[in-house]
């Protein structure tokens, strides 16, 4: 049997997919922010829902602690919202050179922010 593989998981033949493949269970659960950092990222990618492979598309809840900390980082393939479930956040991102901007601002429950790809946000 040949098989596709494409974003280093096997392709489902389309025909055998099953309402399962769609569906992911669980982010109403809280993640264990007993670490360092005060924070705990669920991530919803193609490994934990096959229904994403091929999308470009994958989602994530973030648990903070109060002062709870989501390192700057990049996703150099993607664009990324975020929306505030409850609380509030202050989050960012800064331009490419040659400006270097930050763009901030504190968020609360219901805002949304929009992280372009490939920028370092937190």
């Amino acid at each position: 049997m040949l098989q596709c593989f494409v974003n280093g998981l096997v392709c489902e033949d389309p025909k055998l997919a099953k309402p399962e493949d769609f569906f992911f269970p669980g982010l109403d659960e809280p993640g264990n922010t007993s670490n360092p950092l005060g924070s705990m990222v669920t991530l919803v990618a193609a490994g934990q829902l096959p229904g994403l492979n091929t999308l470009g598309i994958s989602l994530a809840r973030i648990d903070f602690e109060p002062y709870g900390l989501n390192p700057p980082h990049t996703h150099p393939r993607a664009t990324e919202i975020l929306t505030v479930l409850e609380g509030s956040l202050y989050v960012g991102f800064v331009t490419s050179n040659p400006g270097n901007i930050l763009f901030a601002k504190v968020l609360r429950k219901g805002d949304v922010f929009v992280f372009p790809q490939g920028l370092v946000h937190f």
